[in-house]
């Protein structure tokens, strides 16, 4: 015998809108719509990164250099001071055609001033089958005072986990994760170290190979998996409603 209490009980499982799959669907789309749009704002910071470096290489040549804002960014400069040779550092997990390698970055003291130091990237060198081998990366020519031709950028440090640096390390030069300015400054004997970073111009002396460009993946990426964000959303949205209202027509 079927009480009213079933009957009830059955119209509610079969015949409502289950709320707990309504939230989720909202929870998913609006995660969905974000990522999509987040992927386009990345695509923006491309574009506009590319026009902040071309608008940058019509500047004048800075040859003087004291301090860093972001007007400075993408100039050129060409400087005359003192490399750090004894005290490099190599940024881990750089990716040259396939192969896992290395970004020298060497401190250079501008001017006559050495209380203010600012890295170069020298470039990319690649890693060997051992990775407790460090690779070589002193110079020919350890020459008193250098010139340094390059232009002057902010690398990202991007997604990072733990610190920059494991200071069990002992030996010259020491393997970072990622750019810390304040971290390395303290393996500096706290000398300031400027926010920023001079990459090599092709061809200058005691460089290596350059991997680095204002960007690396131009914005067509992005507007791909934005593109993907909103087609999962959008199957999501045309999910619910045929399983919630057409299907059960």
């Amino acid at each position: 015998m079927v009480t009213p209490m079933a009957n009830e009980h059955a119209r509610k499982n079969h015949g409502g809108m289950p709320w707990m799959m309504l939230g989720l669907t909202i929870v998913v789309v609006a995660l969905f719509a974000r990522l999509g749009t987040w992927q386009l704002s990345r695509a923006q910071e491309k574009i506009d990164m590319q026009s902040a470096a071309d608008s940058a290489s019509q500047q004048s040549v800075i040859t003087e250099l004291q301090a860093i804002d972001d007007s400075m960014l993408y100039r050129q400069v060409a400087l005359t001071g003192r490399y750090d040779f004894e005290r490099q550092f190599l940024r881990d997990n750089r990716i040259h055609e396939r192969q896992a390698g290395y970004e020298v970055l060497t401190p250079f003291y501008p001017g006559n001033d050495t209380n203010l130091a600012i890295l170069v990237n020298r470039g990319w060198v690649p890693q060997g089958a051992d990775r407790t081998v460090k690779p070589e990366v002193s110079v020919n020519n350890e020459t008193p005072v250098s010139q340094v031709s390059g232009l002057i950028v902010k690398p990202s440090a991007g997604f990072t986990i733990g610190e920059a640096l494991d200071d069990s390390q002992a030996d010259w030069p020491l393997v970072i994760q990622y750019i810390d300015y304040e971290t390395i400054s303290h393996k500096l004997d706290n000398i300031p170290l400027l926010p920023a970073v001079i990459v090599l111009a092709p061809g200058q002396p005691d460089s290596y190979t350059r991997i680095w460009q204002p960007v690396a993946n131009g914005p067509e990426k992005h507007y791909g998996y934005a593109f993907q964000w909103f087609a999962m959303m959008l199957a999501v949205i045309v999910l619910f409603i045929y399983l919630n209202f057409l299907k059960k027509k």
